[in-house]
């Protein structure tokens, strides 16, 4: 005889990059061991392999995680957590007025945003003929761990346009790819980069007092790690 099935609440959210709803549920014991397992590693890559099968299992496998954009990952995991365990958490603060001093503040998961996406801050041009669409960083980019700029941004390359055409990511080797980004100047490079630095992130901004100095400065808090 097979055993009941337990009922399980599902919710909705707004993809920040899209605006496309989609449905999820809280986490499940099997949700939270892999969270925990990832955990004790302390490994930022395995960390990011258990919030991608994560949200893979709540939200029914209909995204595609590994090309979904960062702040989505963060924005759908965020919101996962707030459903699951609780809307509020408190976190140590570093005061930014003495930079040595912690303080703790509760903040509600709810009241954390995400930048909407600016029409065509993706579209980069180079040159009077030239210019490239990027994609937005994904979980699979950062979980690659690397400093190279000439490897990220070869990676965020969507497209390569010029007065003629224009050339997709599929068109192109992974090699003639980084060769075009190393023909780049530096200021062209850094239009890329600018863009990269830049991209949506989930963020709030609160007041904190540092306990030792009594002084209360304004702090902005960005990324996922910044919450847990």
């Amino acid at each position: 005889m097979s055993l009941p099935k337990l009922q399980i609440p599902t919710y909705e959210l707004v993809l920040p990059s899209t605006g496309k709803k989609i449905k999820y549920r809280s986490f499940l014991v099997k949700e939270e061991k892999l969270l925990m397992i990832a955990n004790e590693t302390g490994e930022k890559e395995e960390m990011h392999i258990a919030i991608s099968q994560i949200i893979d299992n709540c939200t029914f496998s209909a995204l595609d995680n590994l090309s979904l954009p960062m702040f989505d990952v963060e924005y759908i995991f965020l919101n996962l957590r707030a459903k699951s365990v609780s809307e509020v958490v408190n976190i140590n603060v570093l005061c930014p007025d003495d930079n040595e001093t912690y303080s703790s503040v509760e903040i509600n998961l709810s009241d954390i945003k995400c930048r909407k996406i600016i029409k065509n801050e993706n579209v980069i041009k180079l040159d009077d003929s030239v210019g490239v669409i990027l994609n937005y960083p994904t979980l699979d980019i950062v979980s690659n761990n690397t400093d190279d700029i000439v490897y990220i941004i070869s990676k965020l390359i969507k497209s390569i346009y010029d007065s003629d055409s224009v050339y997709e990511r599929d068109d192109f080797t992974e090699n003639e790819i980084i060769e075009f980004v190393e023909s780049m100047t530096q200021e062209q490079l850094k239009r890329i980069s600018d863009f990269y630095e830049n991209v949506p992130v989930i963020e709030i901004k609160i007041k904190v007092k540092n306990p030792k100095t009594g002084i209360i400065s304004d702090v902005s808090l960005k990324g996922l790690d910044s919450f847990f």
